[in-house]
């Protein structure tokens, strides 16, 4: 009996060009194809049947994504999934396998390549791309050497601070921080304007990246 495929990508035109290459490919014989453009709906398409769901996560919020990983596993363990997206990151990228995720490809993916991971996924094996690959290789070649830098100011956060600089770097907006901690967005944005003056930045961008490149969150 066939399972299914499952694509999500927000521009439907690429979920065409998407089971055109699987069935091209000799994938139909033993896959139905499933498609969406909502990311809400995707969670009312899986069933026991789904072997395998494949997102292209450009425009989702990274903490909505983890969220969504994290509690269809629990309720597909044997769900296979595969994410496709542009950001290199190796915080992002190590969170998305901690989440269960299967396979990560970068926006440099291409065609050959992506059946590769594919294959791979199937065979239960988990698959990672040649620019997520360097990412990865980058990041521990850098411990040491980040270790040995600057603290930037993260000993005189104090732990509600780190708290919020944690949320931020998840991708968590103003008013969700709020919520998880229990305080006022009001409260937020004075924790997040104290963190960016002991870390001497001027705006959220460059907060989060001095905050990942530095380890100054877990």
């Amino acid at each position: 009996m066939k399972t299914e495929i499952i694509t999500y990508d927000s521009y439907y035109l690429y979920l065409e060009c998407m089971t055109c290459l699987l069935e091209k490919n000799g994938f139909g014989k033993d896959y139905d194809f499933l498609n969406t453009i909502n990311f809400d709906q995707i969670e009312n398409f899986i069933s026991d049947k789904t072997s395998i769901l494949i997102m292209n996560i450009v425009g989702l919020g990274l903490s909505d994504t983890f969220d969504f990983i994290e509690n269809t596993l629990k309720r597909f363990c044997n769900l296979k999934i595969m994410i496709l997206s542009p950001n290199m990151e190796m915080k992002v990228i190590k969170k998305f396998f901690e989440k269960g995720a299967k396979s990560f490809l970068t926006k440099n993916t291409n065609s050959a390549e992506f059946l590769n991971a594919l294959k791979a996924v199937i065979e239960d094996k988990v698959y990672i791309n040649d620019d997520a690959k360097k990412s990865l290789f980058d990041y521990i070649c850098n411990q040491e050497e980040l270790s040995d830098k600057k603290n930037y100011g993260g000993d005189e956060l104090t732990c509600r601070e780190k708290d919020v600089l944690a949320l931020l770097c998840d991708g968590y907006r103003t008013k969700e921080i709020a919520d998880k901690l229990f305080i006022s967005t009001h409260t937020v944005e004075s924790h997040r304007r104290n963190i960016m003056l002991k870390l001497n930045v001027n705006n959220s961008s460059k907060l989060v990246k001095l905050a990942m490149e530095n380890n100054l969150v877990n």
